[in-house]
């Protein structure tokens, strides 16, 4: 059997495993507030609301990728950063985002139109004049995560939810309608960036210079157009909904794949920035590298697989309690939605790694290839409704995955076979979870009617059966983790002696 541990030096060992830790518990207990202050406005405002709003985001999501320029990885990625550099990604991003925030306030008549949303110009417009000023705490946040410090990046996260999302609620209780969701994205823009400078004594100074600026473009150009693909990956079926379907039907979709983020957020997001860190310090050591890159992967899926599934099974009880019946629509949507876990927590991975690698054009044509195969497929099924968009992006998931193994494999020397081992006990194990729930179900509501106790009591089951089959199929994983732990533990004990 391949050996499962770190096997990386005990500073960097312990400095990945804390900041991940850090990163998942804190953005965990962020995105729970996310979570119920989302469910008020949820109650609030309608799928109309959402659809355009979300249509809106699509746009300026776009915009404020380029204004960024790939310059925050490039940041991360530097194994020796200087100030002259610093200084100049700080500069370069803010005039970008400047240039971005003019087209994009410009562009927004063409855009409703595009998307045969007229409401949407208003608010790409209001949201295009947020962006630069969010761009202040870009290079503040990616030095952050640079130096580990994970827990200060969750804490921000953490404040800016709240504070956003109480202004939003607040906002929508006094019947703002969409308007509310605009002052959730100011207000969480200006918490981050005061909270960012707060939290990094770093001031840019004025070394900008263009020799260091072309320096990494070339990196940074193609992180630019990775992270254009994989955002319009999940993104660009909105275009074709709000073509053929509407706004209503865009703010179905995006609730149900909303709730899918949050588990991403809240595991995946925060190990996927440790892993970018922690994987460019291993750039020479290519089996350290690969037993790094799986002991990542499998843990993410240790936690993201029974959540995903069991959000799944419980989807048509989950959507009517918590979101009132006008929601409804989006269970069997979500209930389709899960069935990409596997590819859902290889795609936060694959991309640091092989930018951690230096080749970030392999990342770019596999994005590239996702994203065709995702254009073909939705305009293939979208006429069929939104479980058959859904089933399209599915579907495209699992029909890329092997080519993105290959990549990885080939410029990572991260072999497809030991992935799917770290992968295969957690996903037996959320599998089985799954379908005992969903069976079990029927008999609960029967038996406790369709309210909090047997979403409770299904929950609860879940948790067990989950459990017991980890305990089945994946005894050795969980017993590797245990002694990562110990070994952290020591570590703890040993530092503090010394001092």
């Amino acid at each position: 059997m391949a050996e499962t541990g770190l096997s990386v030096p005990d500073g960097l060992k312990r400095k990945t495993a804390l900041a991940m830790l850090w990163s998942v518990l804190r953005s965990a207990w962020a995105n729970l507030a996310t979570f119920l202050l989302f469910i008020l406005l949820a109650r609030l405002l309608g799928p109309a609301e959402f659809g355009i709003f979300a249509l809106a985001s699509l746009f300026l999501e776009g915009a404020r990728i380029m204004a960024s320029a790939g310059l925050p990885d490039a940041v991360i990625r530097e194994q020796e950063l200087d100030e002259t550099l610093a200084d100049t990604a700080f500069w370069a991003t803010i005039g970008l985002a400047a240039l971005a925030g003019a087209a994009a306030f410009a562009a927004a008549p063409f855009y409703a139109q595009l998307v045969g949303q007229e409401e949407v110009t208003a608010v790409v417009r209001w949201l295009a004049v947020l962006l630069p000023f969010s761009a202040l705490g870009t290079i503040h946040a990616a030095r952050l995560a640079r130096d580990f410090r994970q827990k200060s990046l969750a804490l921000q996260s953490m404040a800016a939810s709240l504070a956003s999302g109480s202004a939003a609620v607040a906002a929508a209780w006094a019947g703002w309608g969409i308007w509310a969701l605009v002052v959730q994205s100011a207000v969480s823009s200006a918490v981050t960036v005061a909270l960012a400078w707060a939290s990094l004594r770093w001031r840019p100074g004025f070394g900008f210079r263009w020799a260091r600026l072309r320096g990494i473009l070339g990196f940074s150009a193609s992180m630019v157009a990775t992270q254009l693909l994989w955002m319009l990956l999940v993104r660009v079926q909105d275009l074709f909904l709000a073509r053929w379907h509407g706004a209503e039907a865009v703010g179905t979709y995006r609730v149900a794949w909303r709730l899918i983020e949050l588990i991403g957020q809240s595991v995946l997001a925060p190990a996927g920035s440790v892993a970018l860190a922690t994987l460019s310090r291993m750039q020479t050591d290519p089996a350290r590298f690969a037993r790094t890159y799986n002991r990542l992967v499998g843990a993410a899926g240790l936690v993201t697989f029974p959540l995903l599934f069991g959000f799944g099974a419980l989807a048509p009880q989950i959507f009517p309690l918590v979101f009132s019946e006008r929601w409804a629509g989006a269970a069997p949507v979500a209930m389709v939605l899960v069935l990409m876990a596997v590819p859902f927590v290889t795609n936060f991975f694959a991309g640091p790694a092989l930018a951690a690698m230096n080749r970030a054009q392999s990342v770019l044509g596999v994005a590239a290839l996702q994203f065709a195969a995702t254009l073909v497929l939705t305009a293939l099924l979208v006429p069929y409704g939104l479980v058959a968009v859904a089933a399209a992006y599915v579907l495209r998931a699992y029909l890329t995955l092997p080519v993105q193994q290959l990549a990885l494999a080939r410029h990572a020397h991260v072999p497809m076979i030991e992935t799917a081992r770290a992968l295969a006990p957690p996903l037996l194990a959320a599998v089985g979870m799954a379908l005992g729930v969903w069976m079990a179900a029927g008999p609960l509501i029967a038996r406790l009617g369709e309210g909090w106790t047997m979403l409770g009591a299904a929950v609860a089951l879940g948790a067990t059966l989950y459990t017991g089959l980890m305990l089945l199929f994946g005894r050795p994983m969980l017993r590797d983790l245990a002694a990562l732990a110990r070994s952290l533990k020591s570590d703890r004990k040993d530092e503090d002696a010394l001092r």
